[in-house]
């Protein structure tokens, strides 16, 4: 390993970038295929969601592959700040560690979180026949568009919401198994059951 890559065991003890780079690029895949499953139902709603108001992606019209690759530019931002910040909430300080694939593990709580919320948005706006958000936030009134668009706002919306929400339990979890470890004289790395 080259000495750039081991210098971060050098500043803060015990961590690797192995470490890091684990967390940060799974928490972005997962952010990943969740977005790319949840596209797979969205092009199926309205396909002019991503044929006309998406960028054009040039190789394909294939909706299975769109909805693949859509996911992918939308989810690099999101899933990467995600598993950096995770990194730290779950790594980094004076506290025992998680290992990297229970903070990996613990991105579907918000996957599950932001699916509920959106579907339960799509759901009104099918039984509706109206947005609710904004009239401008949609590119047009058709039914379909008026779901999917929901969806979407919703999702990313309730994405960031959850996600500071995971940040916060897993630093807060962190300090509770500390305050237990000095109750039971436990060693300073969480085992799950």
């Amino acid at each position: 390993m080259s000495a750039s890559l081991k210098s971060l065991n050098s500043v803060v003890p015990g961590e690797t970038w192995t470490s890091f780079l684990t967390v940060f690029l799974s928490s972005w895949l997962a952010v990943w295929l969740y977005a790319a499953l949840h596209n797979q139902y969205l092009i199926r709603i309205a396909p002019e969601h991503f044929t006309v108001w998406h960028y054009r992606i040039p190789f394909t019209q294939n909706h299975t592959l769109l909805g693949v690759l859509y996911a992918g530019g939308a989810s690099i931002s999101p899933g990467g700040i995600l598993g950096a910040l995770l990194y730290v909430a779950g790594r980094l300080f004076n506290r025992p560690r998680l290992s990297a694939r229970q903070l990996v593990l613990s991105t579907a709580w918000v996957w599950l979180a932001v699916e509920t919320c959106a579907l339960a948005t799509g759901l009104i706006v099918w039984r509706t026949h109206r947005g609710i958000y904004p009239a401008d936030w949609y590119p047009d009134q058709s039914l379909g568009l008026l779901i999917t668009q929901t969806i979407q706002i919703t999702a990313y919306s309730s994405g960031a919401v959850f996600s500071i929400i995971l940040l916060i339990w897993t630093w807060h979890r962190r300090k509770n198994i500390q305050a237990d470890d000095e109750v039971s004289g436990g060693g300073p790395v969480l085992r799950l059951p």
